[in-house]
């Protein structure tokens, strides 16, 4: 069910802005924000081609409006008008940022509510080297890949802001608690608990729904996922699951496994506990969590 207010969403790390096209044409409703547009938009035409997706978003189908949606669209520019949605792209690496701001200027999205920044976002304010990028969409290169000229990367500096900067910033404060935010994914190649720790007043007071990436590279080599589990429960009231496919999904928060600290390559979901707004989808995933240990029990 769509929000009567201002949809929002965050990607941290923003890579092709296939997700992020996705989920701003889901979270306004409007057709106009198409991926087969947006990725001529981004190889100009097919003059260019965008590096290899590990999952493929490019090609996966787009979300399916319904046909109250595409019949109430006659009119697109009276639709943006009138539409608060918006989605932020975050980017560091500069080849494709450079792409995505110019795809969303070329196709007037800019100013419609899909929001571009180069900035890399992490725990504190400041500069970080990042790979400057030889190809479009360019994926796992990261920080990690500029420390002691790791790789033969060519890095340039990049700003820098944590969460809770980025959001003070870049999101309008249309009143004293600020612009919920219904969807934050976070994928930074192996940074991803640090972007979580600056993100402390964000993830407590304006989150709903959070994704974000596990796995053994950048800082989490050196972190474990039960303490960010722990923190997200206690601290900001969330409870994280495994997304799966065929509709299964497994919970994580009160329902740790030692072994799930082991460094493997996979995304966990959360959604906020105790908010009316999302209570339809808290609990959708504790039934589908149920359904999924019934499964196992057949």
């Amino acid at each position: 069910k769509r929000k009567s207010g201002g949809f929002t969403a965050i990607f941290v790390g923003c890579n092709k802005g296939m997700d992020a096209v996705d989920t701003l044409r889901m979270g306004s409703g409007d057709p106009v924000f198409d991926k087969a547009a947006w990725r001529n938009a981004m190889t100009k035409g097919g003059q260019i081609s965008l590096d290899n997706s590990v999952c493929n978003q490019a090609n996966l189908p787009q979300f399916e409006l319904s046909s109250g949606d595409e019949d109430s669209a006659t009119n697109d520019e009276q639709r943006r008008g009138k539409s608060t949605a918006q989605v932020h792209c975050i980017e560091p690496m500069p080849i494709t940022a450079e792409a995505l701001s110019n795809s969303a200027r070329d196709l007037q999205w800019d100013t419609h509510g899909f929001v571009v920044t180069h900035a890399a976002i992490a725990r504190e304010d400041g500069i970080t080297p990042f790979p400057s990028g030889k190809s479009v969409g360019k994926e796992n290169k990261g920080m990690e890949n500029c420390k002691n000229g790791a790789d033969g990367v060519n890095c340039v500096n990049v700003d820098m802001y944590s969460l809770d900067t980025y959001v003070e910033k870049f999101l309008p404060r249309e009143d004293g608690s600020g612009r919920i935010i219904d969807f934050l994914s976070i994928d930074v190649e192996g940074f991803d608990m640090d972007v979580m720790l600056g993100g402390s007043s964000t993830l407590k007071n304006r989150v709903h729904y959070l994704e974000f990436e596990y796995n053994w590279m950048g800082s989490w080599k050196n972190q474990k996922l039960s303490d960010s589990i722990r923190l997200l429960d206690e601290e900001y009231d969330f409870t994280c699951y495994w997304p799966g496919y065929d509709g299964n999904i497994w919970r994580i928060t009160d329902c740790w496994l030692d072994y799930y600290d082991l460094h493997f390559w996979a995304n966990v979901a959360c959604v906020k506990r105790g908010v009316k707004e999302v209570e339809d989808m808290a609990e959708r995933m504790e039934e589908l969590f149920q359904k999924t240990l019934d499964k196992g029990s057949n």
